[in-house]
């Protein structure tokens, strides 16, 4: 199951990361976010936005803390 972080973009172009907002999704779908931007100065790399431009909302993969060890790899 993956983890998304919700972004939100504003009509000036400002991003903002909603981080109280983390959520769980199931399947391989990313509708209706499809729209793939690269990140700067994120903890995430890319985000996935609804609409391609204007303000919107999207969804960047969570990325894991780099210090974080998942008990399948101990």
């Amino acid at each position: 199951m993956a983890k998304y972080v919700p972004y939100v973009r504003t009509a000036e172009g400002r991003v903002e990361r909603k981080s109280y907002a983390i959520f769980n999704a199931t399947g391989d779908s990313l509708s209706p976010y499809v729209h793939e931007e690269p990140l700067v100065g994120w903890p995430e790399s890319k985000v996935y936005w609804a609409s391609e431009a204007g303000p919107s909302v999207g969804i960047a993969p969570l990325n894991p803390h780099p210090d974080h060890v998942s008990s399948a790899e101990q």
